[in-house]
Order: C-alpha cells, then sequence, then structure tokens
C-alpha cells in the first residue's frame, strides 16, 4: 500500500516509517498540514493515511477534512483519549500512542474494511 504519514515528530515518523516497510508498504511523509493537503492534491493512488492529530501550531482535523472528501481512509494516531479527538476525526480507527507493530498493522486493516473508511 501507499501511505501517507501526517507526523511532526522525525523520531517518531522515522519509526512508523520503519514498521510501515516492515509490513511491506511505501510511505510518504508530512510534517506539517499544509505539506500533507500539497501531497494529497499532488499525489494519485494513496490507499490510506495514519494522521497525527496534534502537529506544531494545530492539529490535523483539516487533512482529515482533504481526505474524506477524497475517500481516502486514515487512521488518528494520539497520545489522547477519542474524546479528546477533534470531531473530523472520530469514528475512524485510533491508535493510542505509542503503539505496537501489531496494533498498527490491525488498524491499517480496520481502515481498509470499514465502511467508513
Amino acid at each position: 500500500m501507499r501511505i501517507l504519514l501526517v507526523e511532526d515528530d522525525k523520531d517518531v515518523a522515522e519509526t512508523v516509517r520503519q514498521a510501515l516497510a516492515i509490513l511491506g508498504h511505501s510511505v510518504i511523509h508530512a510534517a506539517s498540514v499544509v505539506e500533507a493537503v500539497e501531497l494529497v492534491d499532488g499525489s494519485d493512488g494513496l490507499d490510506v493515511a495514519i494522521l497525527d492529530v496534534d502537529l506544531a501550531g494545530g492539529t490535523s482535523a483539516g487533512v482529515a477534512c482533504v481526505l474524506s472528501g477524497r475517500s481516502i481512509p486514515f487512521i488518528v494516531a494520539t497520545g489522547h483519549t477519542v474524546a479528546e479527538t477533534p470531531d473530523e476525526m472520530r469514528g475512524k480507527p485510533h491508535l493510542r500512542k505509542p503503539y505496537l507493530l501489531v496494533e498498527l498493522e490491525r488498524a491499517l486493516e480496520l481502515c481498509l474494511t470499514s465502511p467508513s473508511g
């Protein structure tokens, strides 16, 4: 799969990228909302995205809206509870940081098999 990873922490992004590579996926990375939206706009064939909720300067809720508008499923990655997640990101598979490789793999499966994406 081709996965967009939106994560502003370099170390976390590299760890998740490596985990996704172990699972056989290719990853494009964005560290900000602006960069993520540009990548979505300029990219064909994104299968899924993983969105860190809290980014420097705000949240990735805007990216979630763009992805939803293009019917691209996404996973929410956060250190917060589901109740603290922006409305635009609720109802999607959640990964509570820190998460394990098996949890990431399961969230990808849920994201791609869920009718709401």
